[in-house]
């Protein structure tokens, strides 16, 4: 089964990355796995993914240091954790730093599979085009927002949308008009198109 989903694994551990790689594909993902994390960064530049597996403890650069950059370049790409060293202080900051989950090893086959039907039905990996854009709205306003250290109250304030309504928004619950994009565009000083997935997808033009 070809599930279209592309996973980048990082993991120094030539073996390790291997036997996740293999495990990966045959359950019908597209995988490529890197050993070196200095390498993450540059293909995720070069190709897209829609998820990364990322191991903790590397040479170079840590896996917290490293999720951290890549949520800040690709805050749409859902990150699961892996490490051989979990402790409760390292689970606290790779969530708050957006990690999707962190499993530690070894782990059961079945709690990685779980993991990514997970991820699959948060990102919205699956499912209808409509369900896609709204999630990536969603993550994107959220995203931008938080950067720009604005409180969804703030933000109502400014676009005179309610802050329920901005809630469900960045929690993908429902689609944004365009006159709301419009709207949050010029509230958060960027293009409508910043919002908008670059394949043609309609958005609802009612609330």
């Amino acid at each position: 089964m070809d599930r279209g989903i592309k996973i980048l694994v990082v993991d120094d551990d030539k073996d390790y990355n291997l036997y996740l790689t293999k495990f990966l594909s045959d359950e019908g993902y597209i995988t490529r796995g890197i050993t070196k994390p200095m390498d993450a960064l540059p293909t995720l530049e070069q190709e897209k993914f829609h998820i990364v597996i990322l191991d903790l403890k590397m040479p170079q650069i840590s896996g917290t240091e490293l999720l951290k950059e890549i949520k800040s370049k690709y805050p749409n790409v859902c990150v699961i954790i892996l490490t051989g060293y979990p402790s409760f202080k390292t689970a606290v900051e790779t969530m708050k730093l957006d990690a999707f989950d962190y499993l530690k090893k070894p782990f059961d086959l079945n709690d990685l599979r779980r993991a990514l039907n997970n991820a699959q039905k948060t990102y919205c990996l699956i499912g209808s085009s409509k369900d896609k854009l709204k999630s990536s709205v969603g993550k994107k306003l959220k995203f931008l927002r938080k950067s720009k250290k604005i409180t969804q109250k703030q933000l109502a304030n400014r676009t005179s949308l309610s802050p329920s309504l901005l809630s469900q928004i960045e929690n993908g619950q429902i689609a944004a008009s365009l006159t709301t994009l419009d709207k949050l565009s010029a509230a958060l000083n960027v293009k409508i198109s910043y919002f908008l997935d670059e394949e043609a997808v309609e958005v609802s033009a009612s609330e």
